[in-house]
């Protein structure tokens, strides 16, 4: 049990890392994740199908739509909202699919011995981290669906107070999608494939995320590890300096505390291994999702603020829209910013530690911990934005400018 955890704290035992289970278990099931079975060539098929009904028809009707729209603002920005989200998407599952390797080591290394085998002792902190991890997955899931909701019920809002048929989202089709049973038939496409590709995309944001969940997790429990190495070599010491069988166990203690140390040794290096790998494998698409996101934000702001009749389920959804990119920017930057403040800590739990009775290779091996965490891990976006919650104020703002050209532009 971990008595670094007050008693009071009480959270529901589960398995750890289940948040990164839960992704990965979504990414597989919509056909994102093939293995080694005998079954990978038909699941190579699925996968294929899955990607043309999710995101391949969508993109070719948006950017139809947007050519034969060319001219006419409100709808451009209308049609290039979702056409940069699914366009983003696109680029995470080809990500996913060709980095599936390289991910897989990351996720080896979550099994590793040297991650797991203090799951036992810090049960709580491990609990705790897991939890997090799950909360931020469904509040992230939770702005998504209620935006999708919205725009699924679009035509049956439509049906219902006798308007024109209208389909969920715009896009461009070659026939004529106001009479049946082609309405029917693109409006539940539409709405079945956007609310699947709303749960995948959450799940690879998540996947991304609960990795540095785990990098934070496991640089607690490093740091815990370093404070509580202590030899108490001086104490035995002494009680008696003549007993040989005391000093024996004083050098004892010395190696023991000294191979204790060794450990943390390799644990540091692991976890800043891990950390960089996460940087160069998902960095790019990142800053991608930022740049993206940016601009998506400030389109809904513009093309909410030119909506001549308000619709009350529009507004509510393109709202919830909004809040699903910014919430998607936010748990980016959030725990990037989280992963440097746990980094920063390891320098601290070295000096808490009881280095200054231990022995010359405790001290120098200690120093190792010192020099490499004296640079914090910071992550960036495409080496070009640290994530941090400082970066997520800025991108915030860079969007309001953008909205206030818009506007001005409009209005003239």
């Amino acid at each position: 049990m971990d008595v670094f955890v007050p008693e009071k704290t009480k959270l529901r035992q589960c398995k750890p890392n289940r948040h990164l289970n839960i992704s990965l278990s979504m990414i597989y099931y919509m056909g994102m994740w093939p293995n080694k079975s005998k079954y990978r060539y038909l699941y190579y098929l699925y996968t294929l199908c899955s990607f043309i009904f999710l995101l391949g028809i969508f993109l070719v009707s948006e950017i139809a739509y947007l050519i034969i729209s060319w001219g006419n603002m409100e709808k451009i920005v209308a049609g290039a909202t979702i056409l940069m989200t699914n366009a983003t998407h696109a680029c995470k599952v080809i990500l996913i699919l060709w980095r599936k390797n390289r991910i897989q080591a990351l996720i080896d290394v979550t099994k590793s011995e040297i991650f797991n085998r203090d799951n036992g002792k810090y049960e709580r902190i491990v609990t705790h981290y897991t939890w997090q991890g799950i909360f931020h997955h469904i509040a992230y899931q939770s702005f998504g669906a209620m935006a999708v909701f919205c725009w699924g019920i679009t035509p049956i809002a439509n049906m219902l107070a006798g308007k024109s048929k209208q389909l969920p989202m715009e896009g461009w089709y070659p026939y004529n999608v106001t009479t049946s049973p082609s309405y029917e038939i693109t409006s539940t496409h539409q709405t079945v494939a956007i609310i699947i590709c709303c749960f995948n995309n959450v799940a690879i944001d998540t996947l991304i995320t609960g990795f540095i969940t785990i990098a934070c997790c496991q640089l607690t429990l490093l740091s815990r590890n370093i404070i509580e190495i202590n030899s108490r070599t001086d104490k035995l010491l002494i009680v008696s300096k003549d007993d040989i069988d005391v000093r024996k166990s004083a050098v004892n203690n010395c190696k023991k505390a000294y191979e204790n140390l060794k450990l943390c040794v390799q644990h540091s290096n692991m976890i800043f291994d891990f950390s960089k790998e996460i940087q160069n494998i998902f960095g790019t698409v990142v800053f991608l999702q930022f740049l993206v996101n940016c601009i998506i934000i400030c389109f809904i702001a513009f093309n909410i603020a030119q909506m001549k009749i308000y619709i009350p389920s529009v507004v509510f959804g393109m709202t919830m829209y909004m809040c699903c990119m910014t919430y998607q920017i936010f748990i980016f930057c959030w725990h990037g910013n989280e992963l440097y403040l746990h980094s920063a800590s390891v320098v601290l739990a070295t000096y808490w530690s009881d280095w200054w009775n231990e022995s010359q290779n405790f001290k120098r091996a200690i120093q190792i911990i010192m020099v490499r965490a004296q640079k914090p891990l910071i992550l960036t976006a495409g080496n070009i934005m640290e994530l941090s919650l400082q970066t997520f104020v800025r991108i915030l703002r860079m969007s309001y400018s953008i909205f206030t050209v818009l506007q001005t532009s409009a209005n003239t």
